[in-house]
């Protein structure tokens, strides 16, 4: 079916739905997408449903749901029922000791070191990221404990890291974000110690307002350690500090069939758990005195899979598994996921929405 058809047929679909009062009807319409190598149509009811289409580079999507306004910010929620996971695609990628995650400011080691002190904790982690959203240039100042602060401007919300040399003869106490010179600048102290800073960010979309929250930590040693499969980054990190700046909304991961996670140890023994919920972030297997993890062992519990297995440096407690969705050909070619959790914003006659290829607008047709 052609596009034209396809979008034609949703539009009769619309049409026969019975109009329901909503609280704000004035916003629903017919609009079309102002972008760049995109063509895209949104159709609003006044019963708060919604009809999509778009078509990008020969591969195009279309979705049916419902559509809520927040604010200045209107939410599509597609209907579409997604089939389980079938397929994934595992990697382990960091592990930490007891030591590591021992807070030394805290009197009982921080929750990260209470949970692994009897356990190995498996934290799992949906490598997909959430579309970031455009955001206006961010002023990094950087303050130290004597000399004057240095600043870089962050202009580019697809840009994960900043670097800013590093002195023996100052330390650094602490970071500010300010996004404009009216505002007040987000402060956080930085331990004298720290190396690389991870901090998430968020955007108010309603207010444009931006929010920080610092996750972590790392000296020297522990960000050489994280970084020893990346010889260039880890060159980097001796004459730098690195500040990582991670865009704080997670990804909503597809639901998963059960996997089957096999846990072997030193002595040659085996555990099996099983992974049934996608959304759980977080398995645990009790520690036992004598003997030792050395391998996990990852299949999809159907008896054909085979098993993916990933060594244990035997001092580590905790262990960060990222996954994802194998995606086949087919898959990269429907386009309908885009409007599963879209957000949009309200600014006038236009509907702002960043697809990946710059800000565009949603406009409605007379």
């Amino acid at each position: 079916m052609s596009v034209r058809l396809l979008f034609l047929s949703l539009l009769c679909t619309a049409s026969g739905v019975t109009h329901a009062a909503n609280q704000d009807e004035g916003i629903a319409g017919h609009y079309t997408l102002q972008a760049r190598e995109i063509g895209s149509q949104l159709v609003l009811q006044p019963d708060s449903t919604f009809d999509a289409m778009i078509v990008y580079a020969g591969a195009q999507g279309a979705a049916k749901g419902h559509w809520k306004r927040a604010g200045d910010t209107l939410l599509l929620t597609s209907d579409a029922v997604e089939p389980p996971a079938e397929k994934l695609l595992f990697n382990l990628s960091r592990t930490h000791s007891l030591a590591e995650l021992k807070d030394a400011h805290l009197p009982d080691g921080g929750d990260a070191f209470k949970q692994a002190k009897n356990h190995y904790v498996l934290n799992l982690r949906f490598a997909r990221s959430s579309p970031v959203p455009s955001i206006a240039p961010v002023t990094v100042l950087f303050e130290f404990d004597e000399g004057p602060e240095t600043r870089l401007i962050w202009d580019n919300a697809q840009g994960r890291q900043l670097y800013l040399p590093y002195s023996q003869q100052r330390n650094l106490t602490r970071i500010g974000f300010q996004s404009a010179a009216d505002q007040a600048v987000q402060w956080f102290a930085i331990d004298p110690v720290t190396r690389t800073l991870s901090l998430n960010w968020k955007v108010d979309r309603a207010t444009g307002q931006m929010s920080y929250e610092k996750s972590e930590e790392l000296t020297l040693v522990q960000s050489q350690q994280f970084l020893r499969n990346a010889p260039r980054e880890r060159a980097l990190i001796e004459r730098n500090y690195v500040l990582r700046m991670n865009y704080g909304v997670p990804a909503q991961p597809p639901a998963i069939k059960p996997v089957v996670i096999e846990w072997s140890y030193d002595d040659g023994s085996q555990k099996i758990l099983r992974w049934t919920d996608s959304r759980q972030s977080q398995l645990k297997m009790p520690v036992e005195e004598g003997k030792t993890l050395q391998r996990l062992g990852l299949r999809m519990s159907d008896a054909q899979a085979d098993t993916q297995w990933f060594e244990v440096e035997p001092d580590s407690r905790a262990l960060d598994l990222m996954w994802d969705e194998r995606v086949n050909a087919a898959q990269m070619r429907d386009l309908s996921g885009i409007f599963k959790t879209l957000a949009l914003d309200v600014k006038g006659d236009c509907l702002a929405v960043d697809l990946g290829n710059g800000l565009a607008c949603y406009r409605k047709q007379d």
